[in-house]
């Protein structure tokens, strides 16, 4: 395999090219035995033919079908291949363990006779041999079994016992919602007068059942045998299905007359969904903490605090320079742009426009594309200088845990290159491919999915089990924001190809402090009376992350009037109406309470903001208790020259007159809000 087809893997892992000296990435060659599987699901459907025609000679003497037969075969195919599609039986190799296979098979028998019971029930076949019938599946099932012994590759490794811790708790709590369904359900309809002895054997039968079924999918030794989230539900299914079937099957033994199946059958379809539901919340709750998407919680107002960063060295000529490296020459950029990112054009533009590529080391440089974390986890702690990955962040189920590697493997003012495919190129994306209609529908179906439900405590249970976090929507600013709290500073982003590609350079050590950038409430500290510190509460109107790369937006927009910031990208629609009508300052009423704040004064303000004053006004600012209504809004000045003559008119007015002055603004303000649609930026 050449180097150029080894980047368009999904899944590589890192190995260091001998002659190069170039870390690349590699597939990972897994050689197994070639299995025929539709050979042996044939011979399997072929097996329970050949025992349903015997013991139909057997019962009646002919091979000969009357015409309830020829139906009756028809069904036995379709909840054959039901059972083998549910049970996964389709996926057996020779490697697989007898004990796996056999566990497989009998899942598969179990399943497809409560296919076959329910459709006899169904259509009332009191014809059919129910002798005849069991004894063809029963055959059918050990000469199956039997077929996969001979070929299976593991006879020698044959484990028939799992030691396995079962939850007594969970087993008794199961037990009772099982009871209660079987009293209220089947006893009270059924009549306790009324119940006959096949009643009685039918209960029974429902409780071995539930014995049965959670033994061979361990639904009450789940924590210590699942491998995931998704192989837990598997399992969870499974149990379900595998007590319903043997439900069904036995009613349909034991001849339970109309309406009584039914009651039984009803009974245990809805202690499947009771015990579902508990499953799922016993089982989630074990699983908190496997992703990096913080819970929301909407009554706690977290601190907002400063983040800066050192700043990074450049030439002459704006490139970056990596200036602890002894090597010189063009090795690596040749390499880059004739060999390894020869397909990829425009992101080696991008790189060699940023970088001198001559003050990169050729053997501390890692090129790839994948979201294995082994990628990453094989480089040795600070033993790289570059670092580029062409598989968006949007696919990593911990973005946060990946960037925190990344930074341990890059040396102080190593670089990082990377993508994402932020929300807008997303809504791009299926603008190119349908109507303007559908592609919106399905954006906010994807929105919904990928966007609100990973934010949501239980729904992000949801989520994370069915997606493992591939594909994550997350808007530019978060993504940003994501890199500076791992403790990067972004150089440089453009968008190729709707992927928005970042360089950002390792400025301190990754950061393992908790996310508190999703709360939709929360506080930054101020400079109050007299200089003191205080933290004023604010609705969030940006992106999570967003507070973190302030210092990128104001390098990179324009100022406009009012002191804030042109087109500022952190600000969704949502953010800008709360901002146009005062909703997000809604909070500081608590500000208020607390004597932090009075009704009017000047807007409070960090000491970042506080030193574009002048020195004097700074001093004087201190002197005055900060505000909910600040005189901006009376006097709507432009720049921050007038935003200081602003503010010092009213102190100087409050200094004479307090009380007459704050109505006096307060009136300004509220007639140019209410009447003359003033609004804030």
């Amino acid at each position: 395999m050449n180097e150029q087809k080894i980047l368009k893997g999904n899944r590589i892992r890192g190995k260091k090219d001998s002659t190069s000296f170039l870390n690349y990435s590699v597939p990972t060659k897994t050689i197994k035995r070639k299995t025929n599987y539709i050979l042996n699901n044939v011979v399997s459907l072929l097996i329970y033919f050949v025992t349903f025609f015997i013991f139909h000679y057997i019962r009646k003497g002919t091979l000969l079908l009357e015409y309830d037969y020829y139906i009756l075969l028809g069904f036995l195919t379709i909840s054959l291949i039901l059972g083998a599609l549910l049970s996964n039986k389709f996926s057996l190799t020779v490697q697989h363990e007898l004990r796996q296979a056999l566990r497989k098979l009998t899942i598969s028998l179990i399943l497809s006779f409560g296919f076959l019971s329910l459709t006899l029930l169904v259509f009332d076949a009191s014809s059919i041999s129910r002798a005849l019938l069991l004894w063809a599946m029963l055959s059918g099932f050990v000469l199956e079994s039997f077929y996969y012994y001979l070929i299976s590759g593991r006879r020698k490794k044959i484990r028939f016992s799992e030691s396995t811790k079962v939850s007594l708790s969970y087993l008794l709590v199961d037990g009772l919602i099982l009871s209660l369904f079987c009293y209220f359900e089947i006893i009270e309809n059924i009549r306790p007068e009324k119940l006959n002895e096949k009643h009685f054997i039918m209960l029974t039968v429902v409780y071995v059942t539930w014995l049965f079924s959670g033994a061979a999918t361990h639904k009450f030794q789940l924590l210590s045998v699942v491998k995931s989230q998704w192989n837990a539900f598997g399992l969870q299914m499974k149990f379900y299905l595998l007590i319903i079937s043997l439900t069904l099957l036995s009613v349909f033994l034991l001849r339970i007359d109309s309406p009584y199946w039914g009651y039984f059958t009803e009974g245990v379809l809805k202690y499947s969904l009771a015990s579902g539901v508990l499953a799922f919340l016993l089982f989630a709750e074990r699983i908190r903490g496997k992703t990096d998407e913080a819970v929301t919680l909407f009554l706690k107002a977290y601190e907002y605090k400063e983040h800066s960063t050192p700043s990074v060295s450049m030439n002459n000529i704006s490139k970056y320079v990596f200036e602890n490296t002894q090597v010189n020459g063009s090795s690596l950029e040749s390499k880059l742009q004739f060999e390894y990112l020869k397909e990829y054009a425009e992101v080696f533009t991008f790189i060699e426009r940023k970088l001198d590529l001559r003050s990169f080391d050729l053997s501390k440089t890692l090129i790839t594309r994948s979201v294995d974390s082994y990628n990453i986890n094989v480089l040795q702690p600070g033993s790289q200088q570059l670092i580029v990955n062409l598989q968006a962040i949007n696919d990593q189920n911990k973005i946060n845990n990946y960037l925190r590697e990344l930074n341990k493997r890059l040396v102080k003012g190593g670089i990082f290159v990377g993508s994402m495919i932020p929300n807008k190129n997303r809504y791009r994306r299926y603008r190119k491919r349908y109507p303007f209609l559908i592609s919106s529908l399905f954006y906010f179906i994807d929105f919904i999915w990928k966007r609100v439900f990973p934010k949501l405590p239980i729904a992000k249970k949801i989520y994370f089990m069915l997606s493992k976090g591939k594909d994550r929507a997350i808007s530019l600013a978060e993504g940003l924001g994501r890199l500076v709290f791992c403790g990067f500073e972004i150089l440089d982003i453009t968008k190729i190809n709707n992927h928005i590609y970042f360089l950002v350079v390792k400025v301190k050590e990754t950061n393992y402090e908790k996310n508190p950038y999703y709360s939709p409430i929360f506080k930054m500290k101020r400079v109050g009376e007299g200089g003191k510190t205080i933290y004023v509460y604010k609705l969030r109107t940006m992106h999570p992350y967003s507070e973190l790369i302030q210092n990128f937006v104001y390098i990179n927009s324009k100022v406009q009037e009012g002191g804030k910031f042109k087109n500022d990208f952190r600000i969704p629609g949502w953010g800008k109406f709360f901002r146009s009508v005062w909703i997000d300052e809604l909070p500081m009423i608590l500000n208020w309470l607390k004597r932090d704040l009075k009704l009017v004064g000047a807007r409070p303000i960090s000491k970042q903001y506080m030193g574009l004053y002048s020195q004097e006004h700074q001093e004087r600012r201190k002197q005055f208790k900060p505000g909910l209504v600040p005189p901006y809004y009376a006097d709507m000045p432009k720049t921050i020259e007038e935003i200081e003559k602003s503010e010092k008119l009213y102190f100087d007015a409050y200094e004479k007159n307090p009380v007459r002055t704050d109505v006096k603004y307060f009136l300004k303000v509220f007639k140019n809000i209410m009447f003359m649609e003033k609004r804030s930026a």
